[in-house]
């Protein structure tokens, strides 16, 4: 350790001593407000990480998938119908097969 690091942490005890309250809101003063700055940081580095996983992903609006959602609801009833209309039609075709 240099003699001018030496005489620079006397100091700093000296002062510690003196008062004591002060020497901690200074030591932790340093931190809370390094601790905040850390902590703003990590925040809007989350957020970025957020808004770019998002761009990321085929997101669709409220409406659309509404949209979507009512498409499908009628084309499955569609399905479910012509089923049905298919299954008496092949019913009919066995009952003319079975007559023949």
């Amino acid at each position: 350790m240099s003699e001018d690091q030496y005489k620079e942490d006397q100091y700093k005890e000296d002062q510690y001593k003196k008062d004591p309250s002060n020497a901690a809101s200074k030591l932790f003063g340093g931190f809370i407000k390094e601790g905040k700055s850390l902590a703003d940081e990590v925040a809007d580095n989350a957020k970025a990480v957020a808004r770019s996983a998002l761009g990321n992903l085929d997101v669709v609006s409220r409406d659309e998938f509404d949209a979507q959602s009512t498409v499908l609801r009628k084309t499955r009833a569609r399905i479910e119908q012509l089923e049905r209309a298919v299954e008496e039609l092949s019913a009919t075709i066995e009952e003319l097969e079975k007559r023949t």
